[in-house]
Parts: structure tokens; C-alpha cells; sequence
């Protein structure tokens, strides 16, 4: 079995660090999170950004402390995804930017670098097949996480290709820019759960479970607190937030799960 390297380590920590950095100031200090990236956003997109930030620090704390790349082999990918989307959609606004702020800089650089790093990862990896073992996954897990990944990578894609229609339908204020950059995200969740449902042990879905589940949980919190933002005569209100629910309730549940079955096989 191939484990994860030094330099694969420090690679994890220095994404972990700059979206723990995000994170903390997206979540808990929203009114500010300027100070993180390159726009003063409200403060619901602040957390629900911050939520999203903390989710990719859970995936790299998971990469870190993992010991099979083909327990990360997934969260390489999801990487790729997320930052790679992140810096094209950005060239598509330019114009938005403040170039005489370090936060661009900072921005451009991590998704330039990080995208390629992580590219080069699955390049390294694309005759790799090795299978962990352990407790095999249950039909329904894999059914739900099927369920999951297709939902979710249809929101990401019509986020990014329809941005105007989903301005319209969001159950809070969006622009077309923040609906766009939502799309990374969501499309690296989407499509890891696609690649996780056909995954065979507990081992190799911990990682990915773990950090969407820490997504749902912020997203569903973050909108709790700003409830006041939402009409609950709007059908999208009602979907938002029982989706989050039902995604938070199953992500926690298999997180769990797949957190003592690896205590088990150990």
C-alpha cells in the first residue's frame, strides 16, 4: 500500500492553513471577512463562504492524519475541482478585483498553485489501484451517497452555466459572481460523492464524509442565525433548509460511522 508522503503532508497543511485562515474570519468574524479575500460580502455569505472554507480545512486535517493515499485519493480530486473552478471563474471577473490588495494576490496564487500541485497528484496517481481493507460499505450508503452527488453537481453546474436563473430562485440575495463561485464548491462535493458511492470500505469515504458533513452542519447554523433573511413562503426557503437538514443528519451519521469502523479495523 502506498502512503502518504512528507511533501504530500506539508501540501495538505499549507491549503488547511490558508482555508482554516478564510474560514475563521468568514464564520466567526463575517463583518470583516475582507480581511480573507477579496471582498466585503453580508454577513450570511461571509459564513456560508466560512462554512465552506472550514469544510476544505476538514478535508486537509483528514489528509494529514490519514496514512493510505488511497484513503485521500478522493480529496486530491475534490482539491483539483475546487480551486481549479475557483480560478477560472475569477478570470471572468476581473474587473471586480482591487489589485492593490494583498488578498487578490494571495488569491490568484493559491488558484494557480494549488490546482497544479493537486493535478500533478492524480497525474501521479492514474495507474493506482490498490483497495483498502475493511467493513465493506452498505448498499444504501453508497445509494445515498449516489443521490447526493448527482443533486449537488446539477446545483454546481446550474450555478455556473445559469447564474442570472439561480439570482432569481436563491432563497437569499446573490450575484451572478458569488453564484458563480459557489459553483467550486459545490461541484467538488457533488462529483466526490459520485467517485465515493462506488468506493467499497468505510476508509475510503472518511475523509469526504467528514468535511461535507462540517459544509451541511455550518451552512445549515449560519442559516439558522440569519433566518430573518429567508421567507418561508418561498418554496426554496423550504428546500434550502431541509436539504441542509437531511444532509446534516446523514453526513453526521456516516461520519460517525466511518470514524469507529476505522477505530475498529485498527
Amino acid at each position: 500500500m502506498r502512503t502518504i508522503t512528507r511533501g504530500e503532508r506539508i501540501y495538505f497543511g499549507a491549503v488547511g492553513l490558508l482555508a482554516l485562515w478564510v474560514g475563521i474570519w468568514g464564520y466567526f468574524i463575517p463583518d470583516m471577512v475582507d480581511k480573507a479575500i477579496p471582498w466585503l460580502v453580508p454577513a450570511l455569505h461571509a459564513r456560508f463562504l466560512g462554512a465552506m472554507y472550514l469544510s476544505g480545512t476538514t478535508f486537509m486535517i483528514g489528509g494529514i492524519l490519514s496514512r493510505y493515499y488511497a484513503e485521500v485519493r478522493v480529496m486530491v480530486r475534490a482539491l483539483a475541482i475546487w480551486t481549479g473552478m475557483l480560478f477560472i471563474v475569477s478570470l471572468f471577473y476581473l474587473d471586480e478585483f482591487d489589485y492593490s490588495r494583498t488578498q487578490v494576490w494571495i488569491w490568484f496564487g493559491a488558484y494557480i498553485i494549488y490546482p497544479l500541485i493537486a493535478l500533478w497528484l492524480i497525474w501521479q496517481d492514474r495507474h493506482l489501484r490498490e483497495n483498502i481493507s475493511g467493513a465493506s460499505l452498505p448498499v444504501w450508503v453508497r445509494s445515498y451517497l449516489l443521490v447526493q452527488g448527482i443533486l449537488v453537481t446539477a446545483l454546481a453546474l446550474i450555478l455556473l452555466l445559469a447564474p442570472d436563473f439561480m439570482m432569481s430562485v436563491w432563497p437569499w440575495n446573490i450575484t451572478r459572481l458569488l453564484a458563480q463561485i459557489y459553483s467550486a464548491p459545490f461541484l467538488a462535493y457533488g462529483l466526490t460523492s459520485l467517485m465515493i458511492s462506488r468506493l467499497n470500505t468505510w476508509s475510503e469515504i472518511r475523509v469526504v464524509v467528514a468535511a461535507t458533513f462540517v459544509f451541511a452542519l455550518g451552512v445549515l447554523l449560519a442559516s439558522l442565525i440569519h433566518r430573518a433573511l429567508f421567507s418561508s413562503s418561498n418554496l426554496s426557503t423550504w428546500l434550502w433548509f431541509g436539504g441542509f437538514l437531511v444532509a446534516t443528519v446523514m453526513l453526521g451519521f456516516l461520519t460517525v460511522r466511518a470514524i469507529q469502523t476505522g477505530r475498529t479495523t485498527a
